[in-house]
């Protein structure tokens, strides 16, 4: 268990920048770079940069890149890829069932927790996040590459879904209801509030009854790296209230899947809404609300 991981109940999911250093030469281990970026236009509307040039830039030694958007399936864009074309998309990065995986970026992992995400829902476990990500290995004087990555290893990965980690737009709707069931929001507030429309031509705010986590909050800001287990559990832990099921959403299944590795290092199960606002927003007749979250930290 590297340093960092200590007083997780879960701390096996995530390695520090030492021990991913000691592990390099690894013949089973593959190395994920997710980076990515975000873009204000001139309308004031956000918009996703893919991060391969970053990467040729500069890199973890070995690793490989991975335009999340990428994992999106062209027939439903709302949607993770079926389990057949994930695991060919996994396969063309050297991800087999006999691979162990290390997933980063340069947002403290907020990116990075998608994937680490997708591979456990589709079955595949050993697959850990950097704590601090590339940020802190540059920071660190750690080893870098430039250019393009190695041709990955031949393998074979096996998709084994696990269907209580992901939750559709239909079961978000009878959750609204459920007093056993929180719904946490990943977003930063003023998309939450409703202040910002986060996609042109969509509404804003919030589903209803959802708790306000916002995924960047889970890290210390002066380091990259995840907040003490300690100060974690005191953020989340009123929140849950006890109830035995989570739900955990953003915009388009990236920070909710932040929050849903922070629960998980924690050690509380939690689903993650694949659809994210992008999908609840673009229904009309689905309910929403705006304003900020009474239970929130100021």
């Amino acid at each position: 268990m590297g340093r960092g991981s200590e007083g997780f109940v879960n701390g096996e999911d995530l390695v520090s920048t030492a021990e991913l250093a000691d592990r390099l030469d690894a013949p089973d281990l593959v190395v994920v770079d997710t980076r990515n970026t975000v873009e204000v236009d001139s309308r004031g509307q956000f918009r996703t940069v893919p991060g391969r040039e970053g990467f040729l830039a500069g890199h973890v030694p070995g690793a490989v890149h991975l335009d999340l958007d990428e994992l999106r399936d062209p027939a439903e864009p709302t949607s993770i890829l079926p389990p057949d074309r994930f695991a060919e998309a996994m396969e063309a990065l050297g991800v087999g069932d006999d691979r162990e995986v290390v997933v980063y970026d340069t947002e403290g992992g907020t990116w990075a927790a998608r994937l680490w995400w997708a591979l456990r829902y589709h079955g595949h476990d050993r697959v850990r996040l950097l704590d601090g990500g590339y940020v802190r290995w540059v920071d660190e004087d750690r080893p870098v590459e430039t250019g393009p990555a190695r041709p990955p290893a031949a393998t074979t990965f096996t998709p084994r879904l696990r269907p209580d980690l992901r939750v559709t737009t239909e079961e978000v709707l009878a959750a609204l209801d459920d007093p056993t069931t929180v719904i946490v929001d990943a977003l930063p507030r003023p998309f939450y509030e409703g202040r910002i429309s986060l996609y042109p031509g969509l509404r804003a705010g919030h589903i209803p009854g959802a708790c306000n986590v916002p995924a960047p909050e889970n890290l210390d800001p002066t380091t990259w790296r995840l907040r003490s287990p300690a100060e974690l559990a005191r953020r989340w832990e009123p929140l849950l209230d006890g109830r035995r099921r989570v739900i955990t959403y953003c915009g388009g299944g990236v920070y909710g899947a932040f929050d849903l590795f922070v629960l998980h290092l924690l050690g509380h199960d939690a689903a993650l809404y694949d659809g994210s606002w992008e999908a609840w927003a673009a229904k009309d007749e689905l309910p929403i609300e705006t304003g900020p979250d009474p239970r929130s930290e100021p």
